[in-house]
Formats: structure tokens, sequence, C-alpha cells
């Protein structure tokens, strides 16, 4: 009965399960396509030719899904011995959720992939895969599909029968084994490395030196300023401060001398001393200011100049004093630079 009906049904459930707007969006080559391959698959399905109807169930699969193709592939492949792939794509199918509308073969297919489904988990072997000692970098296979680092120590569903399980790392020798698994059963395998005696080590990068400490750079010092020059120019000053001392105490006398013979009564004095002896008087007594000044000035720079010369915190600058006399009007004085 289920010959007589399966291929009409999923021929029809491909045209009226695609609605009209996605239908003018997706190719029409596509659609057909799938609904011939599908066609086919079922047909080798229902002869038991479920080896050469996984092809183009796969193929009408990807170009167009529809729950009465996939159910139709996770029933061949838990048929050929697949049961872990087929029973995901029958949980796939029955577990879709289908609109209000959905063709009746929609959901003849899900309650048929049920059946399949509750029929097949059962047979659905476990192995638990152990490598001694762990190690980084580990890579076990059963067969040729490669066991997720998340999954060693693990139950891990596995179609029952005979599987090939290795296990490699670097450093080691490749270990293998095989294992037989019956329907439902559960089995343990621990698998051992060996050190590879031919393994080249990889050498340990040599610990970095640390550079050796560079020298702190000499603080350059200016050259040292010439003793002579600051004592010779504080010399200097100082000779002229004494010279100006005695100028100004000379003077000085001489003009406190005119100032005493102003003192005399007009009719002792001859006629006009007394004016010439105020303006003597006044003469010296301003070269006797200014000399007083001039010394008193170069004493004590004189002085400074001589102490600050003499010692080692003195700024690296040699100081110079150059000095002249002058006279401008009545003024008569020293002046220079230091």
């Amino acid at each position: 009965m289920l010959r007589s009906w399966s291929v009409p049904v999923l021929a029809l459930s491909l045209g009226l399960s695609l609605p009209r707007p996605v239908f003018a969006q997706t190719q029409a080559e596509n659609i057909a396509a799938a609904r011939a391959l599908g066609i086919q698959g079922v047909q080798l399905a229902d002869d038991g030719k479920c080896t050469e109807a996984i092809p183009p169930l796969e193929r009408a699969e990807a170009l167009y899904h529809a729950p009465s193709i996939l159910g139709r592939l996770g029933e061949c492949q838990v048929a050929v011995g697949q049961i872990v792939l087929g029973t995901e794509n029958l949980n796939r199918t029955v577990r879709e959720p289908l609109a209000a509308n959905a063709p009746q073969a929609f959901r003849d297919a899900q309650t048929r992939a049920q059946k399949v489904l509750d029929a097949a988990l059962p047979r659905i072997a476990k192995l638990l895969i152990r490598v001694s000692p762990e190690v980084p970098d580990v890579k076990v296979r059963v067969g040729d599909a490669e066991v997720p680092a998340a999954l060693l120590g693990a139950e891990r569903p596995t179609d029952p029968g005979t599987h090939q399980v290795t296990a490699s790392a670097p450093g080691y020798l490749e270990a293998q084994s095989y294992v037989t698994l019956t329907e439902g059963g559960r089995q343990e395998l621990t698998l051992s490395l060996v050190k590879d005696p031919n393994a080249v080590a990889t050498p340990a990068a040599p610990a970095t030196a640390p550079a050796p400490a560079q020298p702190a750079a000499p603080i350059s010092q200016p050259p040292p300023v010439p003793e002579s020059q600051p004592k010779t120019a504080a010399y200097v000053l100082l000779g002229v401060g004494a010279a100006g001392l005695v100028t100004g105490s000379v003077t000085g006398l001489m003009a406190l001398s005119k100032k005493n013979d102003l003192d005399c009564p007009d009719h002792e004095c001859p006629p006009g001393t007394q004016q010439d002896n105020l303006d003597n008087a006044n003469s010296l007594a301003l070269v006797s200011t200014i000399g007083f000044g001039v010394g008193i000035a170069g004493a004590v720079i004189g002085t400074i100049l001589l102490v600050s010369g003499g010692s080692s915190e003195r700024p690296q600058t040699a100081a110079s004093a150059r000095t002249r006399p002058y006279v401008r009007g009545s003024t008569i004085g020293l002046e220079g630079s230091f």
C-alpha cells in the first residue's frame, strides 16, 4: 500500500507546499530537479535499495527541503547502519513546526519518521574513549571522524559495528585499537601513548642575557677658569680703591685747611683771599668725595672678586674688569665694567 501512494503524494507535496511569493523567487529548475531526485530516491527506498536511494535523497534535500524527503533520507540511513546520522535527520523531521495549511503529506511524513525514530534510538551504542597520559594537542579519530576534545572521557553516541580508533600527539607514537560495538551496547577504551624515541626535541630557546649596562656618559665640565683673571681684576680694583681712599683723604685734609683759612678776620686776610680759599675748598671737597666714592667702590668690588675668585663653587665664567679715569667739567671719577 505504501508503494502505491508514496510517490504521487511526494510529487503533490512539493508542488503545494511552496507559497506563491516564495515560488516567484525560487528557481524553477531547482524545484523541478528536487522533485525528480526525490521521486527517484523514494522509489529506490521502496524497492529496498536504501544504499542507492541515499545519494538522490541527499541531493533533493540540498536543493529543496521537505519533511517528506528528509524523513525518507533518515529512514534509509538507519537501514544501512548510519544510525546516529539517520536518527538526527528523523529528529529534525519530527520536531519541525508545520504551518496550519501544510499539506497532509508533511504530517504523514512526521508520523512515519517518529515510528522509525522510536525503533532506532535504542540501537545506538555508547563509546567512552580515554587517552593516557593526558597530553595537549592530542587528536583522536573513530574511523574517519575526529572526536572533539570535549568528548574524551565522555560517552560518545556511535554506530554499532567494528571501528578503528587512533590517537596521536606531537612527540608520541600513534596509538590505535579496534573496538566492536553491539546495538545499544556501551564500551570503554583507553589508548596509551608512547613517546617517540626518534622525535627531535625542540631546543629550548636560550635565555636572553641581559645587555651589559652602558657606562654613564661623563658629564662634561666646562674648562676651568684661569685663576689669574679674577684675581688680577681684584687686585687692580683694590689698588684703585686704595688710591681713591688716599686721594679722598688727602684732598679732604686740604679742603679742611682751606676752610680754616676762611675763618680769619676780614681785616687780616689779603683782598680776594677768602673767595679763592672758598673755591679751592669746594673743589678739594668735591675731589675728596669722589676719591672716597671710588675708593670704597673699588675696595668692595675688588674684595668680592678676590673672594669669589678663590671659591671652588664660583660660576665657571671668567671675570674681567676694565677701568679708566674720567674728568667731565668739574667731575672727576673712575668708570669701567666688571
